[in-house]
């Protein structure tokens, strides 16, 4: 699909930094971001084997596990080391479907009562949370959201979440993830489909097998960029922006492009377009799937957080859209800065994976130089093919 909202960035803009350069360093960026498929397993493993010991002893129920946020989107990243340890926060559903007649406490508590009666999960059990049960794994932490669905509303998919509101008080809320799921999956119909069918083909699985935490596209890898620059820019400070604010309006402002750069400096450039205001002026960010619910309820409440999304979103269109397109040293200045905006570990990690594309791209012979001087794809006639150094004095 052609971006009409995003202007094209020429090479000639970029100064001393190509646009393919900096597809190529953004897409290393996303790559350094995800999760590992071992550690990936390793969390759908432990998930499914809690669903199995729950459903067992709560046969009647017909108990149903499955993933939300970030682990169902496939946007989780690699933690900061200041967070939790270290810990990815793994959010998850535990559905009882049969469960509709149970008061809003029962529901809350058949599900702790049953961790609680296992050896394993008894010692990994946090104290209850207001909505979820916490388990602590080794690398990660588990929130079980328990809930019923929730019948007599315009989505099927709807849930009726339990509230601890204070001691032996409890009450009720909605939400509707496999909905949020659909919608998100359709925000990026096209790049799906085609990431889906490379997939089979290149692990030789059944379509129907593959979850979207499996794949990799465009916005995926966008949404992953956007997470640590928030994540950077906030450790050890109040109001960080939330993450469904983020997929919300990433996934809206998504324009269906090809590569993880023009996908970032898009969203960056319209996301906030698709933030409405209610009829006292207030401020919303709409669950595309229940609309009565808004991600941004908060900032009603708490102005510093509403002012917290808009700085954010202020510094991450000067990191990423309007830097490079000013530095004249190079790629020295731009490992740099974006050290600062995103880790020093994490930008190791990709201007290594870089490098090594770049090398790859010479010993095949797909490396050039174009009239404007950069380094690129050795794709035109105007184009100068790179010659590949053997380091024994003789090309």
């Amino acid at each position: 699909m052609q971006n009409t909202l995003l202007p094209v960035r020429k090479e000639k803009e970029m100064n001393h930094i190509s646009h393919e350069t900096l597809t190529q360093i953004y897409q290393a960026l996303a790559n350094s971001l995800n999760v590992s498929d071992t550690t990936t397993q390793e969390i759908v493993s432990s998930y499914e084997a809690v669903g199995n010991y729950l459903g067992n002893l709560e046969e009647d129920l017909d108990i149903k596990i499955f993933p939300q946020g970030s682990m169902a989107l496939g946007t989780m990243i690699k933690p900061l080391s200041s967070d939790k340890n270290g810990e990815y926060d793994v959010d998850l559903v535990c559905q009882l479907t049969n469960g509709n007649n149970l008061s809003d406490a029962e529901v809350k508590q058949i599900v702790g009562k049953r961790l609680e009666e296992s050896s394993r999960y008894f010692q990994m059990m946090d104290p209850e949370g207001k909505r979820c049960w916490t388990l602590k794994y080794a690398d990660f932490h588990m929130d079980v959201l328990p809930c019923t669905p929730k019948l007599s509303v315009e989505t099927s998919t709807a849930i009726r979440i339990t509230e601890k509101i204070k001691e032996n008080v409890y009450g009720n809320g909605i939400s509707d993830p496999k909905g949020y799921l659909d919608w998100f999956t359709r925000k990026m119909s096209h790049v799906y489909t085609e990431a889906l069918q490379n997939y089979a083909e290149l692990r030789k699985v059944e379509v129907e097998k593959i979850r979207l935490y499996n794949l990799r596209t465009p916005l995926q890898m966008a949404i992953q960029i956007l997470k640590r620059h928030r994540d950077i820019m906030f450790e050890g400070k109040k109001h960080r922006p939330a993450s469904i604010i983020i997929n919300t309006l990433a996934a809206r402002a998504y324009n269906g492009e090809s590569n993880v750069y023009d996908a970032v400096c898009n969203i960056i450039e319209n996301m906030e377009n698709s933030i409405t205001k209610n009829e006292y002026g207030e401020l919303q960010v709409l669950n595309p799937t229940l609309r009565q619910e808004n991600f941004a309820d908060r900032w009603v409440t708490e102005p510093k957080r509403q002012d917290a999304f808009f700085s954010w979103l202020k510094k991450a269109k000067k990191d990423i859209i309007e830097d490079p397109l000013n530095f004249i040293d190079g790629l020295d200045s731009l490992k740099n800065r974006m050290t600062e905006n995103f880790g020093s570990q994490v930008i190791q990690d990709t201007f290594e994976e870089y490098g090594n594309t770049i090398q790859n791209n010479r010993i095949k012979g797909k490396l050039g130089v174009n009239p404007q001087g950069h380094i690129t794809s050795a794709k035109s006639a105007s184009v100068v093919p790179v010659k590949n150094h053997t380091f024994f004095g003789s090309d």
